[in-house]
């Protein structure tokens, strides 16, 4: 199937990928604005802010809406875990990221459903919790759910216009400057917990080695996710520069995407040579891909939460960057790289919605000549 050379990438559906997408869950938007800010607000009204507790038992984290997100908060949830080691500590995310962040000693990992309030409120009831550490960014749902979760004690991050700190016993102003997990950092001392390690997980050996490519292949991830998604896409035919190029080195091409990605991933992999790449979209969980990029070469994706689980398990990621700010959103890691737009004005988003008055061409200022130097630069091909 034959796609015209500047289109394979531009009439995807933004729909949901597996029922979680970062940033750009619909239900979650809208139970935000409608339900989160007044709540909020009347919360701050109706209660006084407490003291931490003295004995801390049982720790609940909060953090359900984005895998990538999760992926930087696991290095904090490690410290915080080691910090407090008599303290029952569980971490509420994604169904998805749940079997990964088993790997963390001294948690327990917890799904949660944040677009369900009942579901929600009740997982966080149920464990009576003495602390309860809220990561989001910007969901004032999930500030809600801080409030009514019975905790003894909670804190949260406080940003510009989001109106998330009345929720709060104590509150940590979010920076739009610095990374967000040097957010996250800042958040956790309130609890006394200094922290410095970065994400980190084992490839799990869930996927036999005859599941993998016999010869040398470099994964590419061409699907971002959240809000207008479709202008995080780097340009088909920059793709396919870099597939060309990297097929001429003895480089195989593995494609990796979720489910809602397979139509247009088949759709792309047709436009290639042939035999130049496989085709692996929708075809593996969480768990497969961590092996499958942890045994490629080098990891090349648009800034999302797959960039950020290849730099966590340490292969060479190279991370495209062109609306989405790669000092306040790039994966984190001895061997990720950062190739951000050349054209002015780009690297805007923070929050991930602020395209507004904002160019809309980032990615194409970012040439398939720089992304394979930054390839041939992290493995020397």
């Amino acid at each position: 199937m034959a796609l015209p050379a500047d289109s394979a990438l531009n009439y995807r559906a933004d729909t949901p990928n597996g029922g979680e997408r970062e940033r750009g869950n619909g239900t979650l938007r809208a139970l935000d604005r409608y339900v989160g800010i007044p709540l909020v607000a009347a919360s701050g009204v109706m209660r006084r802010r407490r003291r931490l507790p003295e004995t801390i038992e049982r720790i609940g984290i909060i953090n359900g809406t984005a895998i990538g997100d999760t992926i930087v908060l696991s290095a904090v949830v490690r410290d915080i875990a080691a910090a407090h080691p008599e303290a029952e500590t569980v971490l509420f995310a994604s169904s998805a990221m749940v079997p990964l962040l088993r790997q963390i000693e001294g948690i327990t990992p917890e799904p949660i459903r944040m677009a369900s309030p009942l579901s929600a409120i009740g997982a966080l009831r149920r464990h009576r919790f003495d602390v309860l550490i809220d990561f989001g960014s910007w969901p004032r749902v999930e500030a809600v759910y801080a409030v009514l979760s019975g905790a003894r004690y909670t804190v949260g991050l406080s940003a510009k216009g989001q109106h998330r700190h009345y929720a709060f016993d104590a509150a940590v102003e979010r920076s739009s400057v610095r990374h967000e997990l040097d957010n996250f950092r800042l958040l956790a001392q309130v609890v006394g917990v200094t922290s410095t390690t970065e994400p980190f997980f084992r490839p799990p050996g869930v996927l036999t080695a005859g599941s993998l490519p016999s010869e040398p292949f470099v994964v590419l991830h061409l699907w971002p996710t959240g809000v207008e998604s479709r202008l995080k896409e780097w340009p088909s035919e920059s793709w396919r520069a870099l597939i060309d190029d990297l097929h001429g080195r003895g480089q195989h091409v593995v494609l990796t995407g979720g489910p809602a990605d397979v139509a247009c991933s088949a759709a792309f992999a047709a436009t290639c040579a042939p035999g130049a790449v496989t085709d692996t979209a929708g075809k593996h969980s969480l768990e497969e891909l961590a092996d499958l990029l942890g045994a490629a070469t080098c990891v090349v994706s648009v800034n999302t939460g797959i960039a950020h689980l290849a730099a966590a398990v340490g292969v060479p990621t190279i991370t495209l960057n062109g609306p989405t700010a790669g000092r306040r959103w790039g994966p984190i890691g001895p061997r990720a790289v950062g190739v951000d737009s050349g054209l002015a004005g780009c690297g805007y988003l923070d929050f991930g919605w602020e395209y507004k008055g904002k160019r809309r061409d980032c990615m194409q200022g970012i040439s398939p000549d720089r992304v394979l130097q930054a390839v041939v630069d992290a493995v020397g091909t």
